[in-house]
């Protein structure tokens, strides 16, 4: 009988990409946190529910799907992690998994995002029926300069001045109007920056 297993594929480029260099020297340049911000990251994290009598079965069939297709990673270019998350919902603390001292994460995913949707369809069509969902994140890593602390406010105020777009000269990862974020501190507490 076959059972929900949740994994979260982490997906990155090997070498530093030109997005997230550019987003680092806006945050650091244009919204003057040169002082708040020393480094900046981004990954592709996919949401992957597969049904399989055990976990190692369901972990198979994504690392099979990721080795010999291109629709997660390409192996020239990316690294990625697979993680497993207990078959529940997943929750915080899975989001802050890899997640430094000094570093917070803002999750950004569209609202009405259909890439899971495409790339499960294209899966499909390879005969491959036991992954039943998969939603598409992108996972921003703020390297900052003093680790956060737990109830600290001007933390959480400057991950929201960086992760929502509010204006010309404030907000940078994610648009409130067309897309879902949140802010991830690294000991798994998670605050919703735009529903």
């Amino acid at each position: 009988m076959a059972t929900r297993h949740s994994f979260f594929l982490s997906v990155e480029l090997k070498a530093t990409g030109n997005e997230a260099r550019s987003a680092l020297e806006a945050v650091q340049e244009k919204m003057g946190l040169r002082d708040q911000v020393s480094g900046l990251a981004r990954e592709d994290l996919w949401e992957i529910d597969v049904d399989a009598r055990t976990v190692e079965g369901a972990r198979e069939t994504i690392e099979q799907l990721v080795r010999t297709t291109n629709l997660f990673a390409n192996p020239n270019k990316h690294k990625y992690t697979l993680a497993n998350v207990g078959g529940a919902e997943p929750g915080a603390a899975s989001w802050a998994a890899g997640l430094e001292g000094d570093e917070v994460a803002v999750l950004v995913t569209d609202r009405e995002s259909t890439e899971g949707e495409s790339v499960l369809s294209a899966i499909r069509r390879i005969g491959v029926d036991d992954v039943v969902s998969i939603r598409k994140w992108t996972r921003w890593r703020i390297r900052l300069a003093e680790p956060p602390t737990r109830g600290d406010t001007d933390v959480l105020a400057l991950i929201r001045r960086i992760g929502v777009a509010t204006g010309r000269r404030d907000g940078l990862l994610s648009n409130p109007h067309s897309q879902i974020s949140r802010a991830v501190l690294p000991w798994g507490e998670e605050k919703v920056l735009a529903a």
